[in-house]
């Protein structure tokens, strides 16, 4: 007898490898731990870069959607998914939005307004509305729960799906925020079951972003793992 298909399945949303410079983990350990912690899908958003997510997909096809991270020059952040296209770094939003959704890309906003972390004027992301297919509302390392809240009601007022992830640099990280959502196998199907998807999660001690610092020693010392792509 067949196994039933899940209802619903646990995908963490924001992932990074030692792709990125203030990550650690090498992209099939992402995809072991990711495994481990009963996660059915996983999107690898390494900063401004494709190449550990490819490497991972690699990996477990079955599991890892190829997505980026990228910082435009406003100095804000936009997250996407289904990326197929590197799209390099500070481009202007437009120009960013518009790249991504030549490719189809699934386009989302990490963190907007955590406050630590360059956050967006909201004037100017509710200009960037109608070019956004989500909103990220949980995310694990921000430290102020506050923050989260603001980009909650954002995408309430808004009538925007909302997603969630961990924001993972390090391996007790990945996991800490998912969202349930129908099983899908593209991004149109993805985007269309971002309209039911239910967010978990709890905040990651603010103590986890020291290690984005070492990380970033690590790196400039030649400690960090190479990534073939």
């Amino acid at each position: 007898m067949s196994k039933p298909d899940k209802f619903t399945i646990k995908i963490d949303l924001h992932l990074h490898t030692c792709v990125s410079e203030d990550g650690a983990l090498h992209p099939a350990d992402v995809v072991k731990i990711a495994r481990r912690k009963g996660l059915d899908r996983i999107c690898i958003t390494d900063h401004n870069s494709l190449d550990g997510a490819r490497v991972a997909q690699k990996i477990d096809p079955d599991l890892v959607i190829v997505g980026e991270e990228i910082m435009t020059n406003v100095g804000s952040e936009i997250l996407a998914f289904f990326v197929r296209k590197w799209i390099p770094p500070l481009l202007s939003p437009e120009e960013t939005l518009a790249r991504l959704a030549d490719q189809g890309a699934v386009i989302n906003v990490s963190h907007p307004f955590d406050r630590h972390r360059h956050p967006w004027p909201e004037r100017l992301l509710t200009t960037l509305i109608p070019h956004l297919d989500a909103i990220e509302t949980f995310n694990a390392r921000t430290i102020r729960a506050q923050d989260n809240k603001k980009a909650r009601t954002f995408a309430l007022t808004h009538n925007l799906p909302m997603t969630a992830g961990s924001d993972a640099h390090t391996a007790m990280e990945i996991g800490a925020a998912y969202v349930e959502i129908p099983p899908f196998d593209t991004a149109d199907e993805f985007r269309a079951g971002l309209v039911h998807a239910t967010i978990h999660g709890s905040l990651s001690p603010a103590w986890i972003h020291l290690f984005s610092t070492l990380n970033k020693l690590r790196g400039k010392l030649g400690l960090k793992p190479i990534i073939n792509s």
